[in-house]
């Protein structure tokens, strides 16, 4: 699922020394969340769909990004759906509405559980969004 794959990434991101916040915004006051952003120069999104849409806290995090003129970060992306994932594109989306944020090439799709394909993307995409 999507909560464990984003957990499995932040184990690799910290055995190659970045500090990592995670956030499960089905869980988190999205206002808590966004304000955490601001600190972060660097941010990885992890979301399912939910009835072909974006998940509704992902939805309204990124709604609230815009609002507060979130800006000049690098975003990587994670998207999780059995059939056909598309999270990601609808985040690609809502992302390349605020300024200077530049989007990792590599986006990591599960189909509901990890396999060797999204480990080996999930590997490519830490190493993408460490490098400067």
């Amino acid at each position: 699922n999507t909560e464990k794959a984003a957990r499995k990434l932040a184990e690799k991101l910290q055995a190659k020394g970045a500090s990592v916040i995670l956030r499960n915004l089905a869980t988190t006051e999205v206002s808590f969340a966004v304000a955490e952003a601001f600190y972060c120069g660097k941010m990885i999104l992890a979301s399912a769909t939910y009835d072909s849409f974006l998940f509704p806290p992902m939805e309204e995090f990124l709604t609230h990004l815009k609002t507060k003129a979130f800006q000049k970060r690098k975003v990587g992306l994670i998207e999780n759906g059995t059939w056909a994932p598309t999270a990601a594109r609808q985040m690609k989306t809502k992302l390349e509405e605020l300024k200077d944020i530049k989007l990792c090439d590599t986006v990591v799709t599960i189909k509901s559980a990890l396999n060797a394909a999204s480990e080996a993307q999930m590997d490519k995409l830490v190493d993408e969004i460490l490098a400067d």
